[in-house]
């Protein structure tokens, strides 16, 4: 990965880490001013640390009583401070450091001795290099924000269920995917339909999900991706070798929209190929979506895609279809 990003992203760590010290500092100095007891008892934990300190220096044989009794006296302590707090209409966590990550610690880094990049990390550093994931968009759609009452109540062919009733039975079933991931048994979802009937929307549902849990996500249109690797190519950058090999290593790939991409000869065929073909063998998670039916896509793409993409044993292929809801809005 281009090293001018992991500079200024583990600068924005350090910003972070910042900006939460101080933040405490000030919650600290609120409480201590208005409940002179939790003072006291930081005091009291400062004096116990400091005691057991100079207890271990003298007799070193003892360390690890030492070190049991202090945890001990500390968390009555901490107990103590904790419901005073609650008391006093404070959460009990108020005087804690608040991280955006608990995994690392808005360091970027986990593990000891041995430091690995932290999937935030990761994340960010994606989210550098491709300029594809915007995350402000996955406030506004995701599975919290999924309204079934967008969905007109009109019968669909060949189902039981109306337009609404099968978009809400789509999203639990999604939502159940979610729960299970990383250790689904099908690691490649197809949505296709035509547009406007909330295949975008869902596949933001459940990257903002999965992010949630720890994992690293691209998303991007097909237009997008295919212009990118295509103009890589050209220019041999090592920041375009950079991105294919995310493309292989990310936990989710997302591309939507297939279809809709610029064709340069076999170029755009191949390298879709290379992509579901290499994360397939990984068995690596793959989501698209397509406006294009099924026997449209093998006839763009070729047998060998479509095999693939179709292959049961490993493709949840999810047809949409109803009112375009976007002219209903």
């Amino acid at each position: 990965m281009n090293e001018v990003y992991l500079r200024e992203i583990l600068q924005e760590y350090d910003e972070i880490q910042r900006a939460q010290s101080h933040a405490l500092s000030l919650r600290r100095e609120e409480v201590f001013s208005r409940i002179p007891d939790i003072a006291k008892i930081h005091n009291d934990m400062i004096e116990l640390m400091a005691q057991n300190s100079r207890k271990a220096i003298l007799n070193p044989n003892n360390t690890s009583a030492l070190v049991n009794e202090l945890q001990g006296q500390i968390a009555r302590l901490k107990a103590k401070e904790m419901k005073l707090l609650k008391e006093n209409g404070y959460p009990g966590d108020y005087l804690e450091m608040q991280y955006r990550c608990e995994i690392c610690k808005d360091t970027g880094y986990t593990g000891f001795p041995v430091k690995e990049k932290c999937s935030c990390l990761v994340q960010k550093l994606l989210e550098k290099t491709y300029r594809l994931s915007n995350i402000q968009e996955l406030e506004a759609e995701n599975f919290d924000t999924f309204d079934p009452m967008v969905f007109p109540e009109i019968p669909l062919e060949n189902s039981r269920l109306n337009q609404r009733e099968y978009m809400t039975e789509l999203r639990d079933r999604l939502l159940d995917y979610v729960d299970e991931f990383p250790n689904n048994q099908k690691r490649t979802i197809l949505f296709t339909g035509k547009t406007g009937l909330g295949k975008t929307f869902l596949l933001n549902c459940m990257a903002k999900s999965i992010m949630d849990k720890g994992y690293t996500v691209i998303r991007t249109s097909a237009y997008n991706l295919f212009d990118q690797l295509f103009y890589g190519a050209i220019s041999d950058s090592p920041d375009s070798l950079a991105q294919k090999r995310n493309l292989f290593e990310v936990d989710v790939l997302i591309i939507d929209d297939l279809g809709t991409e610029t064709r340069r000869n076999n170029f755009t065929v191949e390298d879709l190929f290379n992509i579901i073909n290499e994360r397939t063998l990984r068995r690596s998670h793959t989501f698209l979506s397509t406006n294009l039916g099924l026997s449209n896509l093998r006839e763009r793409y070729t047998d060998r895609i479509a095999s693939r993409l179709f292959d049961n044993a490993n493709t949840m292929i999810i047809r949409f279809q109803g009112a375009d809801i976007r002219l209903k809005k």
